[in-house]
């Protein structure tokens, strides 16, 4: 069987339907796969409930027979064989329903998102290839790069003027102010979190008569007053893409207003926005404009407990996984960051490009060992353990050599 015939034999399967429960994970990759699903099955006429959540257990499915799992689900043993996941994180399952790039030999690790996996079962559904602008969050948002599938639905969609590449400065936000001081990827030290500098640089940059002259100033100031790295600096501008469909047609702000509402609690405003809803544009980009400073004020307050392995400790757990991601810039091997929420320690693992190191198996293994789950990818994983459990965990990342 092909990737291709997975998603036909999905497709059809749910094209036998009339109803289906929608299971997404609340990351902008996640989202984009539950907007894409949502849009296909409505327009083939099978209605359907949405369940946006930040991780999922075989407890959760209440329904198996009905139930899709997007970007997620993969890595749940216990799942009933009649669940339908749509995922490209590593699978643990034999479901008949499962469109995912691994099972069949194709690099889901940076080739093809859950949004992507999800567009194959949305085309295969019917014509729905007006989709494609909702790939690009998943890419964006899960750091993936325009090779294999990816290439060739966005290849597909320039072609279909639903896309337009183009190059730009790569940071989100309304204003020059906004993508200064909210910067989050890179992390600019001296100016993310800072308004007042921000504010100044924008003011400086206002004089400039075109956009070119704007963007060139605003990128001089940047290397000028922030101790960001080379690397860092390299990421402020690149490749860009206009997603002609989109009530956010900067792809890159739109992963970022996307993500930052699923993960603030707010994944309706998210696949509203995903769905061409515009009524909703202005709360959320507040709602990410707070979430991103609010990932800004847990990276400056981090605290690191231990070097090898090397674990930070977060005051916020819920943007954890955010601040693994700007706290690996400045690390030469793997990061921990351990928060705490009422009943778990909650932890988000980072390593650098070009690690050998599998986070995957190491969270998953360990956690389970102590009576939590965890899961991802190679060089980005996290896991959910037990309070009372920590030390034994810690124990278990030691054994591990995630040094």
């Amino acid at each position: 069987m092909s990737l291709e015939t997975a998603a036909e034999t999905l497709a059809n399967h749910l094209a036998s339907l009339e109803y289906v429960e929608i299971y997404s994970h609340y990351d902008a990759d996640g989202i984009a796969a539950a907007a894409i699903m949502s849009l296909a099955l409505s327009r083939a006429n099978i209605a359907f409930k949405l369940r946006i959540l930040p991780g999922i257990s075989e407890d959760d499915v209440e329904n198996p027979e009905i139930s899709l799992l997007c970007d997620f689900g993969a890595s749940c043993t216990g799942l009933a064989e009649s669940t339908m996941i749509i995922d490209h994180h590593v699978p643990y399952n034999t479901s008949p329903y499962h469109v995912n790039p691994r099972l069949f030999g194709e690099d889901g690790e940076t080739e093809l998102s859950g949004a992507g996996c999800a567009y194959l079962v949305a085309n295969a559904l019917g014509d729905n290839r007006y989709l494609a602008g909702l790939v690009m969050l998943g890419i964006i948002g899960d750091n993936q790069i325009l090779s294999g599938r990816n290439q060739m639905i966005i290849g597909d969609a320039v072609a279909n003027n639903l896309i337009n590449p183009g190059r730009g400065v790569l940071l989100a936000g309304r204003t020059t102010k906004e993508q200064i001081a909210t910067s989050l990827h890179p992390y600019l030290p001296k100016l993310s979190g800072d308004d007042e500098k921000a504010a100044a640089i924008e003011s400086v940059c206002m004089s400039r008569i075109s956009d070119e002259a704007h963007t060139a100033c605003m990128l001089s100031q940047i290397v000028l007053d922030s101790d960001a790295s080379y690397n860092a600096l390299m990421t402020l501008y690149g490749d860009s893409w206009s997603l002609e469909r989109e009530v956010i047609p900067n792809a890159h702000a739109f992963t970022a207003v996307v993500d930052a509402c699923g993960k603030a609690g707010k994944p309706g405003l998210a696949y509203a926005l995903c769905c061409g809803d515009a009524s909703y544009l202005d709360e959320a980009w507040e709602t990410a404009i707070s979430y991103r400073n609010r990932v800004i004020s847990v990276v400056r307050s981090a605290e690191k407990i231990r070097d090898a392995p090397a674990i930070w400790r977060v005051d916020d757990c819920a943007v954890a996984s955010d601040a693994a991601d700007i706290l690996i810039e400045s690390s030469n091997g793997p990061i921990f960051i351990f928060g705490r929420d009422t009943a778990s320690l909650r932890v988000s693992a980072r390593a650098p490009h070009g690690s050998s190191v599998n986070l995957e198996q190491i969270l998953k293994a360990t956690a389970e060992a102590c009576g939590g789950s965890g899961g991802g990818h190679q060089l980005r994983a996290g896991a959910d353990v037990p309070l009372d459990r920590e030390d034994e965990f810690l124990a278990g990342l030691e054994a591990a050599s995630c040094t």
